[in-house]
């Protein structure tokens, strides 16, 4: 299964705090969560075509999206092939404020705003809380998962009614969002993932590297991700029945 992630990885945000945190970049530090699953490329914004090149969409069966202050200087042309590409059958992951990204709003067809509450770096605790159990995404997740530190979004989330809301979270300052939800667009699967702010180390963590390997595989064309379920998890079908009736 191949992912390709995104990430502005703007010149101009390469110094500071995110740089403490990720100084490789966010695209690194969730590639290194997912690739001993998955074969992975990374993408960003100063490359030829915003790094995203028909060849490289072509092949990608789950875009997994991020970005914040940049998202204007993202080419027309290249949102509108993520889009495209998303409606034909990709899978697709928006993480924290890609939510305000070109693609990410012309799916949405909504502002994507959420309520603004007490923003900045300072760091909220955040409570993930599984709302859909039996959901692919939530499988493995503990509820009430503790984030220490993220950037607090709160509801009301200017977002299309999702398919399913598989996380919400609450923040310690009262605060509370959908934090995971699902949609779907022409054949392509969506996950909007709100956890990530570049100053904390949220994709560091493997309990978030669990969400986004359970994400991109629920996302990904049906297919492919039957045949990565049996790569990953071979079952010798006459063996395990020998053994069912051994006495």
């Amino acid at each position: 299964m191949i992912v390709t992630i995104f990430n502005e990885y703007h010149p101009n945000e390469r110094g500071g705090k995110a740089a403490k945190v990720y100084p490789e970049g966010i695209h690194t530090a969730i590639k290194e969560l997912l690739s001993d699953k998955f074969e992975v490329y990374t993408a960003t914004q100063d490359e030829a075509y915003n790094g995203l090149t028909d060849e490289l969409l072509d092949k990608t069966d789950v875009l997994i999206w991020w970005s914040k202050n940049w998202d204007n200087e993202i080419l027309n042309s290249v949102a509108d092939k993520v889009v495209s590409r998303i409606q034909h059958g990709m899978g697709a992951i928006f993480l924290h404020s890609g939510k305000n990204s070109k693609p990410f709003l012309r799916l949405m067809g909504t502002s994507c705003k959420t309520k603004e509450v007490a923003w900045g770096e300072n760091g909220e605790r955040e409570k993930l809380y599984v709302v859909s159990p039996t959901h692919p995404i939530a499988e493995g997740i503990p509820n009430g998962y503790l984030i220490p530190g993220e950037e607090p979004y709160c509801e009301y989330f200017d977002v299309p009614k999702p398919d399913e809301t598989v996380f919400l979270g609450g923040f310690g300052n009262g605060a509370c969002v959908r934090a995971g939800m699902t949609f779907t667009r022409g054949t392509g699967k969506i996950f909007y993932f709100q956890p990530g702010h570049d100053t904390f180390p949220t994709y560091r963590d493997p309990v978030i590297g669990k969400i986004l390997t359970n994400a991109v595989v629920w996302a990904a064309p049906a297919a492919v991700a039957e045949d990565y379920r049996h790569e990953e998890k071979p079952v010798k079908l006459k063996q395990k029945v020998k053994n069912l009736f051994k006495l």
